[in-house]
């Protein structure tokens, strides 16, 4: 056998491993997703698509690893906090007439502060050099994690979640440089 045929062997089966490792990570993503399904009303394609982009990114940086791999718990347990305010707004009882999308969008916007303190704070165990990377991975997780419910409020929900989790995490990545 050759030696490049053995190096490629060798390299499919070292990355055939890492996938094997990576997989059961989408399973966090179906579980999540099956989580908004049931705390939503209505779910459209639009929440299926994101779903199987979040579930697909999680399985990817699982297999890439590095400060891809690092980020995912952060994103996903920073993801979790958005996901979940929609559904506790409505079930405290305050419907979303036409005219009170404010108070909506808001708890979007609070939940992806929640989002974005979390995943600063575990940005500290990165090398300095590395938290940008950190915090954009994991926000990426985060915020499609927490549309799978903040879309409930239409494309402003999103924009809410990002807008909190920008707020959040921008301070405390300039703080640390400094």
């Amino acid at each position: 056998m050759e030696s490049s045929e053995l190096a490629r062997r060798a390299r499919w089966a070292y990355e055939k491993g890492r996938l094997a490792r990576a997989l059961p990570l989408g399973g966090y993503g179906v579980v999540l997703v099956l989580c908004a399904v049931v705390l939503r009303s209505s779910v459209g394609s639009g929440t299926l698509a994101l779903g199987a982009v979040f579930t697909a990114l999680l399985v990817g940086y699982g297999w890439r690893g590095g400060v891809l791999g690092r980020a995912v718990v952060p994103g996903v347990l920073g993801g979790v906090m958005p996901l979940l305010v929609p559904p506790l707004v409505v079930a405290s009882g305050h419907v979303c007439a036409s005219g009170c999308r404010a108070f909506c969008l808001l708890a979007c916007v609070g939940g992806g502060v929640l989002a974005g303190l979390l995943i600063t704070r575990a940005s500290s165990a990165s090398p300095v050099d590395e938290r940008g990377r950190f915090v954009l991975a994991a926000g990426v997780l985060a915020t499609l994690c927490g549309a799978l419910t903040c879309v409930l409020y239409g494309v402003s929900g999103v924009i809410g979640l990002m807008t909190g989790l920008a707020l959040a995490s921008a301070p405390g990545l300039v703080l640390r440089r400094a």
